[in-house]
């Protein structure tokens, strides 16, 4: 008989952190603010003893490092986090942000120790490549196509590997794996395709040849994202994208040349969430009137929480701003501090879920990831 693997928090617990975090999105009064830390495999598998090559070459071992990986987040750090299926908690194709890239014909570099990389140096420069660009097979291309593969195999192990929580019944994190049914949006994307130098020059000097490379690039995701949601069998239209790279922009060159194709994404789904790393002080008004997000995940610490307040206090969830850096390297009484400020700024707002800006680095001490949720249940209360 197979072994049940114990998670070890109440099923009552998590029943009250799934009612905290949906109160919290719905802009009802929460009990407290909830904490959410974003912790990625590239901090967990060396917590469970797995080598990154064997986590990427092979689907079981993926499959069984992800549910050991949140078992260990679990029992381990303080998290308002109430799940263990999907993307970033449980059974995913996870080989992080170099999908998109590998499957449009971008090589991917897998590290020793580290997660997968796209060698970004480009090969789409003028018409004629945008040509074989249009003809690449997306869904079934690179990593995307290697998605498929990883996922029927951890369907066909699933029973395998049985979760309980404490006091709860037996699920399977394999039954149905996501697969990436995310974005890295349609700059990022782009500049992966032609370097991200030639990007930025194209957004100023051929913004014809940027556009046209994005709305080819806009229309592959939309194909992608479409076959997820028939693969999986999802039931709502909810999505989150990123577009990292594209804080660097100006807003009139954002609004001007990139929105339509972010717009396009954001318009495919009914609710959407956008995580956007860097300083985006000069975006937050197109994020929240233009673009329309629901949410703002792991927006950085270089963001100002006073300009946040005024422009999407209350319309906006929001997720982040603590620093990474200070969380690895501070002392828990100043991760204290730093989360006591968002608190004072944002939670009047609503909406507010405290979270790191963005992703804890591999090797930060527990006690610092745990001062965030310290500091929440000494000041974050409703």
């Amino acid at each position: 008989m197979t072994s049940v693997i114990e998670i070890n928090v109440p099923i009552e617990e998590i029943k009250a952190r799934e009612e905290r975090v949906l109160k919290t999105k719905r802009f009802e009064q929460p009990d407290r603010t909830p904490v959410i830390p974003a912790i990625n495999y590239r901090f967990l598998l060396p917590k469970i003893g797995v080598r990154f090559q064997d986590y990427y070459n092979d689907p079981e071992v993926m499959l069984r490092s992800q549910i050991l990986g949140q078992k260990w987040l679990m029992e381990n750090i303080q998290t308002d986090a109430y799940s263990i299926t999907g993307a970033w908690v449980g059974g995913w194709t996870d080989f992080q942000n170099t999908t998109e890239s590998s499957a449009l014909g971008c090589p991917v570099m897998f590290p020793e120790n580290d997660i997968p990389v796209v060698d970004e140096s480009g090969w789409v420069h003028n018409d004629a490549d945008l040509r074989r660009l249009e003809k690449i097979d997306f869904i079934n291309s690179g990593l995307n196509g290697k998605q498929i593969e990883f996922r029927q195999a951890m369907m066909k192990i699933a029973d395998k590997y049985p979760v309980r929580f404490k006091g709860g019944p037996i699920f399977y994190p394999g039954a149905n794996p996501a697969l990436t049914h995310t974005s890295h949006g349609p700059f990022t994307v782009s500049a992966s395709l032609t370097s991200a130098v030639e990007m930025f020059t194209a957004m100023l000097e051929r913004p014809d040849f940027a556009r046209e490379l994005m709305d080819i690039v806009t229309n592959k995701i939309i194909q992608w994202l479409d076959f997820c949601w028939e693969e999986e069998k999802l039931p709502d239209r909810s999505f989150a994208w990123t577009d990292d790279l594209s804080a660097y922009l100006s807003a009139p060159v954002w609004e001007n040349v990139l929105l339509p194709y972010d717009l396009r994404l954001r318009q495919h789904f009914d609710w959407a969430s956008m995580h956007m790393c860097g300083q985006t002080n000069h975006l937050l008004d197109i994020f929240t009137n233009k673009l329309k997000i629901n949410e703002l995940q792991g927006f950085s610490y270089q963001v100002n929480l006073d300009r946040m307040a005024k422009i999407m206090g209350g319309k906006v969830v929001l997720l982040g701003n603590v620093s990474p850096m200070l969380i690895a390297s501070g002392t828990p009484a100043e991760v204290k501090a730093a989360t006591l400020k968002v608190l004072e700024k944002l939670a009047p707002c609503g909406g507010l879920i405290i979270q790191d800006g963005n992703n804890i680095a591999p090797g930060t001490p527990s006690e610092n990831i745990n001062a965030m949720m310290e500091a929440s249940k000494a000041y974050g209360q409703g």
